[in-house]
């Protein structure tokens, strides 16, 4: 019998540095919280302010506008310190939250968002790279960092019924403004506990590394969004060709200087932000597509597509937070993804080529494929932030914390990516027919297969080179 080699839980929330995970835990379940709020309310906010217009901007704000910010949070951090990196970010926040809340207009309300934008764009890194520092261990690191999946989960299962007993009796205004709350104590909890644990500051001073290229980012995408907004005016053909072909110029160009620029010289953390920018965007674009096929071809009423939605919540954060992928070896976590996006793409050949008029073997299909896609991004994503920040040199101004910035800037730019893409494709095909569906899955399928054939020789997949060694082996 196999020995189980998975990092206990207790250790991790002993001491200090565990009262500080607990923080950043709590925090991120308050950001949970809070985004499944505004998503329940903005469109009751759009339509009693009379800017049903701007929905869609409003939509996109925080994550378009954190992106543009994010080279600046690694910024507070070496040059001011985490206190003032969290306290910035916060005080941001708490204002975007009171411009969001006391709206007279959607513009308002739109402004409010990019202010919260703002503010996640200043706490980048932080979290991960102070997580780094007090988990040297990689086990124990990526065990952390696989927790969050759970903070993620918890609030689908809470927030909306706590959203809807507020929206009813206290109006959208209350129900946008009561997770602040929350998230304020979870940053209170932070400061405390940064107080009395030991992080290192680089002796370097910081300077703001690549804005250019964040900014960059952060337009492209939001040309992407434009687009796709822009059907009735472009025609739908024309509005998915721009926003595929302005998203492959994000990725090989400002994308690639932003990972470039934020850790120079660190090709592994280089090709994590790569990674996972790939295991965000098959998972999410995955997450995307099921429920549309599933509303199009088998169940219009959407019990199935919200049962594959948290389908593969359930797996992904199961597999993650109970450390089930900690079992596996880099490699072997690489394999599991690679096969399991790509058979879920193959999958889906066979579904729009077979089965969209059965609902039954179809609909049974559609929930393996959403089981397989939890179980895949469940293993692959702690172990490829764990893998990322193994052996992380600070030197020169570089600190964790640009680490941190690039894993969530390949996050939010694969997850963005995959989701506009395959989202505006589906959209062509499945008004297209069959056919073109199962020409959207094969395609997927083969992506797929290459990206993570191409990945696979990433360093993020090898054993960390200890600086030392590798200077002497140059």
């Amino acid at each position: 019998m196999s020995q189980d080699t998975r990092a206990r839980l207790a250790p991790l929330f002993r001491g200090p540095r565990g009262r500080l995970l607990a923080a950043f835990l709590l925090t991120e379940f308050a950001a949970g919280v809070g985004g499944l709020s505004y998503s329940a309310v903005l469109p009751v906010a759009a339509h009693e302010l009379g800017g049903t217009a701007l929905y869609g901007p409003a939509v996109t704000a925080s994550g378009v506008v954190s992106i543009a910010f994010m080279a600046v949070g690694a910024y507070l951090y070496g040059r001011l310190g985490p206190q003032v990196q969290l306290w910035t970010s916060t005080v941001v926040f708490l204002l975007g939250v009171a411009v969001t809340v006391t709206a007279p207009s959607m513009g308002w309300v739109v402004a409010g968002l990019a202010l919260r934008g703002v503010a996640a764009g200043l706490m980048a890194g932080l979290g991960m790279g102070v997580l780094a520092q007090l988990y040297p261990d990689a086990r124990e690191r990526e065990r952390a960092f696989g927790l969050y999946a759970l903070m993620w989960l918890v609030p689908s299962l809470v927030a909306p019924l706590v959203n809807s007993a507020l929206l009813l009796s206290l109006g959208w205004r209350t129900t946008m403004a009561w997770p602040a709350l929350l998230l304020l104590v979870g940053r209170l909890l932070i400061s405390r506990a940064l107080t009395v644990v030991d992080v290192q500051r680089p002796e370097t001073p910081a300077k703001v590394r690549g804005p250019g290229a964040f900014l960059a980012v952060a337009v492209g995408l939001a040309v992407v969004q434009v687009a796709l907004g822009a059907q009735a005016q472009l025609g739908v053909t024309a509005s998915v060709v721009v926003a595929v072909v302005v998203s492959g110029m994000v990725l090989m160009l400002p994308f690639r200087r932003a990972l470039r620029l934020t850790v120079p010289g660190q090709r592994r953390a280089q090709s994590g932000g790569w990674v996972l920018a790939l295991v965000c965007g098959s998972y999410f674009s995955l997450n995307a597509l099921l429920p549309l096929l599933a509303v199009t071809y088998l169940d219009r009423g959407g019990v199935l597509a919200a049962v594959l939605v948290a389908v593969s919540s359930l797996l992904w954060a199961v597999v993650s937070s109970t450390g089930l992928g900690e079992r596996l070896s880099a490699r072997a976590a690489h394999r599991l993804a690679a096969l399991t996006f790509s058979g879920c793409g193959a999958l889906l050949v066979v579904f729009a080529v077979a089965l969209t008029g059965d609902v039954v073997v179809g609909g049974a299909l559609l929930c393996v494929v959403s089981a397989l896609s939890g179980v895949a991004v469940g293993a692959s994503y702690p172990k490829v932030m764990a893998q990322t920040l193994e052996g992380f040199e600070e030197r020169e101004g570089t600190t964790t914390t640009h680490g941190g910035v690039v894993l969530e800037l390949g996050e939010d730019v694969g997850t963005a990516v995959g989701v506009s893409v395959v989202a505006g494709v589906a959209a062509l095909a499945v008004g297209a027919g069959n056919a073109a569906v199962a020409v959207l899955a094969a395609v997927f399928t083969a992506v797929s297969v290459a990206a993570w054939m191409l990945t696979g020789r990433s360093r993020v997949w090898a054993p960390a080179v200890p600086a030392a060694a590798a200077g002497t082996a140059s």
